[in-house]
């Protein structure tokens, strides 16, 4: 016999969820903290002292924050630069690979990536073509592990099957699209407006590519969220 299945309310979902956490916007997370200042030896020294730990084994992980928005969504805590002169993503490219040959320097061995994770900002705000640069620079003296997973997060507005294509190609299989909320009155209050069409788009194009994980993001808590409302669009 199957086991019964329990069916959340959302007055449980909501109880189970809300309770206090640090930002996620900040590693490691406040608590974390400690009052030494961080000196780009210091630094160096934990990237290299993480890296030995646990690239023979499992192999190291990796996050690339592209920072740059075309509009700001209000609800935002991200470390984040609006702008829409794309002229900014060559520098940046640059910058970040600058960064990542500073700690290929340190590595005593070659690097084992495990998992590859493009945040922002809004990582599709790059063209494909930049994506494909950044990338392939990124990894041309690396080893990727069997099961590597690589994911993006993607925003529906500035996104095409273009980039998508280019990120597969590289070893992506997961996307986390932003959806945040649905209702176009919330959508607006937060300076968020997307369609159900363009997010549905970029589903439905991601699955034809051939991508194995799709996540939609939607957040609670914001301006003009009920519960009532919530039961309302169920």
């Amino acid at each position: 016999m199957a086991a019964p299945v329990h069916t959340h309310t959302s007055t449980e979902l909501l109880a189970k969820y809300d309770i206090p956490s640090p930002r996620y916007t900040s590693y490691p997370t406040v608590p974390f903290w400690d009052e030494k200042p961080l000196t780009q030896e210091r630094w160096l020294l934990h990237v290299q002292q993480a890296f030995t730990k646990t690239n023979a084994s499992a192999g190291i992980s990796v996050y690339v924050h592209l920072p740059f928005c075309e509009q700001l969504c209000t609800y935002c805590g991200c470390n984040k630069r609006i702008t829409k002169n794309h002229a900014v993503e060559e520098p940046y490219m640059q910058a970040l690979l600058q960064e990542w040959e500073q700690y290929l320097a340190v590595f005593e061995e070659k690097p084992r990536i495990a998992e590859l994770h493009l945040g922002g900002g809004t990582p599709t705000f790059f063209s494909a073509e930049n994506l494909k640069t950044l990338l392939q620079k990124l990894l041309e003296k690396v080893e990727i592990t069997e099961d590597a997973a690589f994911s993006v997060e993607v925003h529906p507005n500035n996104t095409n099957a273009e980039q998508l294509q280019v990120l597969f190609d590289l070893g992506f299989r997961r996307l986390s699209v932003g959806i945040q909320d649905f209702d176009p009155c919330v959508q607006f209050v937060i300076n968020r407006i997307q369609t159900f069409e363009q997010t549905k788009y970029i589903f439905d194009v991601a699955r034809e590519i051939g991508y194995t994980s799709i996540n939609g993001d939607i957040i609670y808590g914001l301006p003009l969220q009920t519960a009532y409302a919530t039961q309302l669009r169920r």
